[in-house]
């Protein structure tokens, strides 16, 4: 037989009440009723409302592209006459997915069967069919599609009830004279609602974008100011205001309901000389692809009176809008966080 000896070490010094792991549980629990995006519910019928900017024009080739938006599979195209479209993604005769449809010279052909729909959903041909029997098909079946305009770059959709489609937005910001806006996006692997509440909460930019994390803003910077809120209808702004010297720096970040936002300019200047307002770094919507993912589609706005142009390459856009470029290494993530760490380590929803 074996005899085991024990001796212990005293735990004095974890007192009760301070080490509350075993206790201690975060509610997950999510608001289903902000979250949700998809048909039906209140935030997705909301968000239906409005224009969503839905894909980068530059990206939309010869070959259709599936895509999610507000929880549902969608494909977007061009056909052979540059008219866009964005349909639902199954053909409605078998459900063969359109993403691999050709492309006509008006509207998209399923590779199945050859059902040739328009770019607004209508019916064109139904192949092997009676001529009597090919009229009632077009008469009786219609594929889902929504209407897109593109616009400086970017293509935006209207997904709501067509009886009640809005005139489409241009905001002044949009329209500034001797500005380059350059259209990006930036995917956030979160709900939407973790992206957009930062942009009205001025004093993460105190933390997260100061030299705390990284240099992005000047030492002074760094400091916790003085914060201010503004609401009105539709339109709500936070203001993180410092004094630096014999100036006072005001950083900006306004939204628009219900995913239209904007921020002052990112990398101005070390706060010791004056510097007006010129124009906003990015101008951006948070459009959710389902509940769990989010894809930011914006323009980085550059000229005289923003952020350098030495920004306009193509990590620039990225540098604005994460804090960071994309594709770093974790270690990196770790020492110089940004937004997408800091809203994705959260959890998916």
């Amino acid at each position: 037989a074996a005899l085991l000896r024990l001796e212990t070490m005293k735990v004095d010094q974890f007192r009760e009440g301070a080490y509350a792991g075993y206790e201690t549980r975060l509610s997950v629990q999510p608001d289903e009723e902000m979250t949700q995006v998809g048909p039906g519910t209140p935030s997705g019928d909301y968000l239906r409302c409005f224009w969503h900017p839905v894909y980068l024009a530059n990206k939309l080739g010869d070959l259709p592209v599936a895509v999610k938006i507000l929880g549902e599979e969608l494909v977007f195209f061009r056909d052979r006459s540059k008219t866009l479209g964005l349909v639902h993604k199954h053909c409605p005769h078998r459900l063969a997915s359109l993403e691999y449809g050709k492309c006509e010279e008006h509207g998209i052909r399923c590779c199945y069967h050859g059902w040739h729909f328009d770019t607004d959903g209508t019916l064109l041909d139904a192949p092997g069919q009676t001529e009597h029997l090919n009229k009632r098909l077009k008469d009786r079946i219609k594929l889902g599609a929504y209407p897109v305009i593109e616009f400086k770059g970017l293509i935006f959709s209207y997904m709501g009830s067509i009886k009640e489609i809005p005139e489409f937005p241009i905001f002044d910001s949009m329209e500034f004279e001797n500005m380059e806006m350059v259209p990006y996006q930036a995917p956030f692997y979160c709900n939407w609602l973790q992206v957009l509440d930062a942009i009205l909460d001025p004093l993460h930019t105190s933390f997260l974008h100061s030299n705390i994390g990284r240099v992005q803003f000047s030492e002074n910077f760094g400091e916790v100011g003085q914060m201010d809120f503004f609401e009105r209808a539709v339109w709500l702004m936070g203001v993180n205001t410092r004094r630096v010297g014999e100036n006072v720096w005001l950083r900006v970040n306004e939204l628009v309901l219900p995913n239209f936002t904007q921020a002052g300019s990112a990398f101005a200047t070390d706060g010791t000389e004056r510097y007006l307002y010129g124009r906003s770094s990015f101008t951006r919507w948070v459009v959710p692809e389902d509940d769990e993912n989010t894809l930011v589609l914006a323009w980085a706005n550059f000229g005289d009176r923003g952020d350098p142009q030495e920004w306009n390459t193509p990590e620039g856009p990225e540098l604005i809008e994460q804090g960071e470029v994309f594709d770093r290494t974790y270690e990196e993530r770790q020492r110089s966080p940004g937004d997408v760490e800091a809203t994705e380590s959260m959890g998916r929803i």
